[in-house]
């Protein structure tokens, strides 16, 4: 599943409910669910903060056997990577069972983007 919104803090809330709305459906638990939740939300505010104006942020949630693989992308105006040190890239980092960050060229823009992996930690599948 891929969602295209606004570059936007405002777009926070619909990225979160898409994003619980998908664990729901693979039947992952009540604590599961949230932490899919916050990874997504903080992941989606690190790219936000280095987003081009009136640019699009892309998250692809894509089920895989055992969890979800998680894809955000924004453009920005530099090359320059993204910063680890803050609380939201230790969240992700915590919480997901990997995640890689990078910047690529683009057709116009360079493009930032963030990926993770989350397990299904209910057992269930």
């Amino acid at each position: 599943m891929e969602l295209r919104v606004d570059a936007s803090h405002s777009q926070l809330p619909l990225v979160r409910t898409v994003s619980a709305a998908v664990a729901m459906r693979r039947d992952y638990d009540i604590d599961s669910i949230a932490d899919l939740r916050l990874l997504v939300d903080e992941a989606c505010a690190m790219l936000l903060g280095r987003a081009v104006p009136f640019g699009t942020l892309e998250v692809r949630l894509q089920v895989a056997e055992g969890g979800v693989l998680v894809r955000c992308v924004v453009p920005v105006l530099d090359e320059v990577p993204l910063e680890r040190s803050g609380l939201g890239w230790t969240l992700v980092s915590s919480l997901a069972e990997w995640v890689r960050d990078e910047v690529r060229p683009g057709p116009v823009f360079s493009e930032l983007v963030i990926e993770f992996g989350m397990a299904n930690r209910t057992g269930q599948e």
